[in-house]
């Protein structure tokens, strides 16, 4: 079953269909083994056969949606989203921490022609997400640590993207002090995006954020943002559970 896990994982990493040969090399397995789980995850509609290699099925979108719909926090997040003052001409996200990784759980595309968003179910490295941000700086002191423990190398997408741990740690020193995350272009350049933890999820860390172009953010939006998201913060966490 473990096997079966981490083949289903590492097709989704890659995005692409992948051949035996690469998933065998990729989960250090005989091809043998590998050829055995994609007949057995064939059956059951996880993978499917594509240009030679092996994809995702469309099993995975089914239990996917399954459990989005079992939870209340996508449904009212959406419904909130929509009634922000602020927050509700931009694009906006739901994700939750896994690890070191944040999961986009659902998206509000808010009205600016602009659309700036992410994949529902993509994962993305915590520490040069504003959500990933601030759900770690959410956590305890030694919760944080042992999270942190796991990143060997950190991530540089641009070119202000961390570059140490310690200028990490301090970034989220900052986040706790002030109450939001911000990712100022360490993620993507010329994109900006503010988040808000919700609060009281220790088993469960979760944020909303706003993502939109940096060159649209002025102070007076930004203050108005982060009033929106925490607002959405504190309403998803007394009214909606994962």
């Amino acid at each position: 079953m473990t096997r079966a896990v981490a083949l289903v994982e590492e097709l989704a990493r890659q995005r692409r269909p992948l051949g035996i040969a690469e998933l065998a090399r990729s989960l250090d397995l005989a091809k043998s083994t590998v050829a055995n789980l994609c007949t057995a995850l064939e059956g059951t509609h996880m993978i499917r056969r594509v240009d030679g290699g092996w994809a995702l099925g469309y099993k995975v979108v089914e239990l996917g949606q399954a459990f989005l719909a079992g939870t209340d926090v996508v449904g009212e997040f959406r419904r909130a989203a929509s009634a922000l003052p602020v927050g509700a001409q931009e694009t906006m996200l739901l994700a939750v921490l896994e690890g070191v990784e944040v999961v986009y759980l659902a998206r509000y595309d808010g009205t600016q022609p602009v659309r700036l968003a992410s994949d529902i179910g993509r994962r993305m490295p915590a520490v040069v997400t504003a959500l990933g941000k601030a759900m770690l700086a959410g956590l305890p002191d030694d919760e944080l640590k042992e999270r942190l423990d796991l990143v060997h190398e950190l991530p540089i997408l641009t070119a202000k993207s961390h570059r140490t741990l310690d200028d990490l740690r301090r970034d989220l020193d900052r986040t706790r002090e002030r109450g939001y995350a911000l990712d100022d272009e360490q993620n993507t350049e010329g994109v900006t995006c503010v988040s808000v933890a919700l609060p009281g999820r220790p088993s469960t860390p979760t944020a909303v954020s706003a993502t939109l172009l940096t060159a649209r953010m002025t102070p007076e939006l930004c203050d108005g943002l982060i009033a929106d998201l925490t607002a959405l913060a504190h309403e998803l966490s007394r009214t909606a559970s994962l």
